[in-house]
């Protein structure tokens, strides 16, 4: 299962953000300002999950899986690299969805922020898959979705494997259809959901409308990025749906 450091939509003061173990490594899904915060507060070994044997492994590489440049999904990115620099002494390991996306970053890092490229490496997920051996195995895919039209064509989600099950992280988006596809009978859907009927996220009533077909292929849905917490529970009960976890 993923930990979540915030599920709160752009304007929370707790922005969405995820990370879950593989290994020695632990992976971060978007990197909000809160999660460089709950990171240089709690301490890495916080969110890394135990072994088989109960213990907690010291975190050894931290990655940061990106699915776009929205700054409630970026904004502690430079921080967290910065700080893994100067105090954890640690290499971190950015991914981008696309090349697009990897040169937006590049120049947030580089021009904007003063990241030392000798601390951290800014790669694709395509890179990735291809060359990081054993070590990138929970990285199935990268699925892009719409989120809103400036950024259309740098908007993805991620499918990719926690703890052994089959997981789809949509990021923003605003339809499910993409997703569908890598949705295999017992996997995991961790979706963005909005209370407010807008033409740029998921609108709470329209994920409802899925339950049938996720009741069917045994889909657990944990809701994310919310932006009205209270009324979107309320509106999914009885649904199976869950919010997700905050560690």
């Amino acid at each position: 299962m993923l930990k979540f450091l915030g599920r709160g939509a752009g304007f929370s003061d707790k922005n969405n953000g995820a990370c879950f173990s593989s290994g020695s490594r632990l992976i971060l899904m978007d990197c909000p300002l809160i999660t460089f915060i709950r990171l240089k507060n709690e301490g890495l070994s916080k969110f890394a999950s135990p072994g088989a044997d109960g213990s907690v492994s010291d975190v050894k590489e931290l990655i940061v899986a990106v699915t776009h440049t929205h700054s409630d999904h970026v904004g502690g990115l430079a921080m967290t690299i910065h700080y893994a620099t100067f105090i954890l002494k640690m290499h971190v390991t950015v991914i981008a969805p696309s090349e697009e996306v990897r040169q937006d970053l590049d120049f947030m890092l580089t021009r904007l922020d003063g990241c030392n490229k000798d601390t951290y490496s800014l790669i694709t997920a395509e890179e990735y898959m291809r060359d990081g051996g054993d070590g990138s195995a929970w990285m199935k895919a990268v699925i892009p979705t719409k989120h809103v039209p400036a950024l259309d064509g740098r908007c993805f989600g991620y499918n990719i494997e926690v703890d052994g099950v089959n997981t789809v992280y949509t990021g923003d988006t605003r339809t499910l259809d993409p997703f569908i596809p890598y949705l295999s009978e017992g996997s995991v859907l961790y979706t963005e959901c909005s209370a407010y009927d807008t033409s740029v996220h998921i609108y709470v009533d329209k994920l409802i409308e899925y339950r049938d077909f996720f009741r069917e292929k045994g889909v657990r849905v944990y809701l994310m990025h919310l932006d009205d917490e209270d009324t979107i529970l309320s509106k999914v009960s009885g649904t199976g749906y869950e919010a997700a976890e905050l560690a």
